[in-house]
């Protein structure tokens, strides 16, 4: 402890102004000498920390300053989307007016004017492309074609047709009746491979059937009574049909003989 003239003190207190100042100093030094090895935060490194009504300042200058710029993106942008919604929309019209045409065409064909019927799906898939309703005119025309005994124009049509590569939905019903076309030319072999590439595209299992059977009598003709017994038992083995099944036995009693002979 240390004596003053007014009594005990604490050591704190007992020491001199000179003394107090000096520690003082050496603090001060100290923080100062943090502050230079210190490492530099995020805002520190970017420059001088702004507060919030600065850096808004700032992006209204930057704005400014690239008024241009940003005007044309904002048009690009808007020219952008514009274009793809008038492809869209076009599309959709596109398709609507092909729909309507078609329905005309059919309505032709069901009464019987086979020409007019002719004309006017060749216009739908000349005008309207790849469009589902053209499509569907191809197969149309095809059975326009059957009508009049054209089958080998038929055939040749729906054949590029399927070397196209048509949507999903129209791949069986134009192997289906390439199949029937090639039965009329009395290519059954050529049929049998018409019908099985039906089936394999089907989704349904009914409709399966039918071309499995179509397969099943082109194969038989053909003299094939082994692809013939394969196409029966498929129906008799995937189908929930009983009609299905009964006619496929049937169908496969009456070659059973010739094919394990």
């Amino acid at each position: 402890m240390f004596e003053s003239r007014r009594g005990h003190c604490t050591p704190i207190q007992g020491l001199g102004f000179f003394e107090i100042e000096g520690r003082k100093k050496l603090v001060t030094k100290k923080k100062e000498k943090e502050q230079e090895t210190r490492a530099p935060n995020d805002e520190e490194k970017l420059g001088t920390v702004h507060t919030g009504s600065e850096a808004g300042d700032r992006t209204v200058d930057w704005m400014t300053g690239h008024r241009r710029q940003l005007t044309i993106g904002a048009v690009t942008l808007f020219l952008v989307g514009g274009g793809v919604w008038f492809t869209q929309a076009a599309q959709v019209r596109k398709e609507n007016f092909a729909a309507r045409e078609l329905v005309q065409a059919r309505t032709a064909a069901d009464a019987g004017n086979f020409q007019l019927a002719a004309s006017d799906l060749n216009g739908i898939i000349g005008t309207y492309g790849r469009t589902p309703a053209a499509q569907e005119a191809v197969i149309l025309l095809a059975n326009v074609h059957l009508q009049q005994g054209q089958a080998a124009l038929a055939a040749a049509e729906l054949q590029d047709f399927l070397n196209g590569g048509p949507q999903r939905e129209f791949r069986a019903p134009a192997a289906g009746l390439l199949g029937s076309a090639l039965e009329e030319m009395g290519d059954f072999s050529r049929a049998a491979d018409a019908f099985e590439q039906a089936a394999d595209a089907i989704p349904y299992a009914m409709i399966r059937s039918q071309y499995l059977m179509d397969l099943g009598r082109a194969a038989s003709i053909a003299g094939d009574t082994a692809r013939a017994a394969s196409a029966y038992e498929r129906i008799i083995e995937d189908n929930d049909d009983s009609r299905a099944v009964i006619e496929a036995k049937f169908r496969l009693a009456e070659i059973r003989p010739r094919s394990d002979s």
